[in-house]
């Protein structure tokens, strides 16, 4: 006997093979893509105020050369899965489980943390998504995969100082329970620190060390926007069109959409995704690349063809960004700079593929003096400028982290959820803006 779970599916696979015999045979890029999503946020303060907010998604779309077709009646006919569209919706019954006992661990977690504390406040978001997708192609192949991410940002403060605050971020897996408890204790210990108060940072050029997991932002907005295929198609960008500037090590920066949050086995048009390893040793060596990119480059789709969701049209997109780990001591790096910025957080990051000019907010760091920590510094803007920046990374550590720093990524509109590596590293040349 089979489930009504596994009575859908193959319902799904059937109706969506009905519809992708339609598709014309000399398009290699039609298709048919089907999606259902819940999307769910969930709010917890230490004041006692509670917001969970759920959405369900549900509906496809027919892809060619030149256009999207989202749902309409037709399609309809042909998958028969109930409405489309955004409708109110709850969690499956595993995943208030879930959220429950998550829910529960913050508030103790948070307690433990705070104890003895003067006026501690805090609060946590969590953010969670669950995708199953369908695509069909011209051969009546269809694929199915199943995504999932997280994302928990706690925040804590003392009393009403502005100072006294800092952000802990996390990425739980379904199952298991991160380690809250930790995360608010550093939270409060880094926001102490910062009470006593912050220093301005000097502008101009300066030498910037990265804290672990915190480059890999660097290279998502450097290296991986600059070779995204559609973006490249397009127009040369600073990387396509010169190339790297001269490496002082062997670098390697490496995409995998098999790991990390939301990870993905196939893209939105059918492709089996994999490792693309986009700098080796300093040069520059592959690209990530959708269908249609890949058709006006002359190669072959890497599975980085993505939507946002199935109103839209597909694009290259990232999934995990990292630079592969070094050799070097991470307290060794620290201790052989003279002077410069540790960078602990950054957000907001905006890049110009073309130029190779990127800009961060830095909003928690410290000031290096003599190879040690000084000041916590105020926020502050921090910019990169990619030949002559990446060109100046000069240590690279051996603790490869990943999604120490969590958030979304958005192309022509379309958000998306990412995941970014890195070890420590050092560049020896970054700009403070103000």
């Amino acid at each position: 006997m089979t489930s009504d779970r596994t009575d859908s599916k193959h319902a799904k696979r059937d109706a969506i093979a009905r519809a992708a015999r339609a598709l014309p045979a000399s398009d290699p890029r039609a298709h048919v893509f089907f999606e259902e999503r819940t999307d769910f946020r969930v709010n917890v303060t230490s004041s006692g105020l509670r917001d969970l907010v759920t959405t369900r998604t549900r509906g496809g779309a027919i892809a060619g050369r030149r256009s999207v077709h989202a749902t309409h009646p037709e399609f309809l006919e042909l998958a028969p899965f109930g409405e489309t569209g955004e409708v109110a919706g709850t969690v499956g019954n595993e995943q208030k489980i879930w959220v429950a006992d998550l829910e529960a661990a913050i508030v103790a977690g948070a307690g433990g943390a705070a104890s003895g504390l003067q006026q501690p406040a805090w609060s946590a978001k969590l953010v969670a998504f669950q995708q199953e997708v369908w695509v069909g192609d011209s051969q009546c192949d269809v694929t199915h995969d199943v995504r999932f991410g997280t994302r928990l940002e706690l925040r804590v403060r003392f009393g009403e100082n502005p100072r006294a605050h800092a952000v802990a971020e996390l990425v739980p897996r379904t199952a298991e329970l991160p380690p809250i408890r930790d995360a608010f204790v550093r939270a409060f210990e880094r926001a102490e620190q910062r009470a006593s108060g912050l220093r301005v940072t000097e502008r101009g050029a300066t030498t910037a060390v990265f804290a672990r997991g915190v480059g890999g932002i660097v290279a998502h907005e450097l290296i991986g926007h600059a070779l995204e295929g559609d973006l490249v198609a397009r127009s040369p960008t600073w990387i396509s069109s010169g190339g790297l500037p001269a490496a002082r090590l062997p670098l390697r920066v490496i995409d995998d959409p098999r790991r990390g949050r939301g990870a993905w086995l196939i893209d939105d048009e059918g492709v089996a995704s994999g490792e693309t390893v986009l700098v080796d040793h300093g040069r520059t060596f592959g690209l990530l690349l959708d269908k249609g990119s890949a058709s006006s480059l002359g190669r072959v789709s890497t599975g980085h063809g993505r939507r946002s969701s199935y109103l839209e049209g597909v694009r290259s997109r990232m999934g995990c960004t990292f630079i592969e780990a070094g050799s070097d001591d991470p307290e060794e790096i620290l201790r052989s700079t003279r002077t410069g910025v540790f960078i602990r957080r950054l957000i907001g990051g905006h890049t110009d593929p073309n130029t190779g000019r990127a800009t961060f907010i830095v909003t928690d760091a410290d000031r290096i003096e003599d190879g040690r920590l000084t000041n916590p510094l105020d926020a502050f803007v921090l910019e990169l400028n990619g030949p002559e920046s990446w060109g100046a990374i000069d240590r690279v550590a051996q603790d490869l982290t990943f999604d120490t720093c969590v958030g979304s990524c958005v192309r022509d509109g379309q958000p998306m959820a990412v995941s970014v590596g890195a070890p420590t590293i050092r560049i020896g040349l970054v700009r403070v803006r103000s």
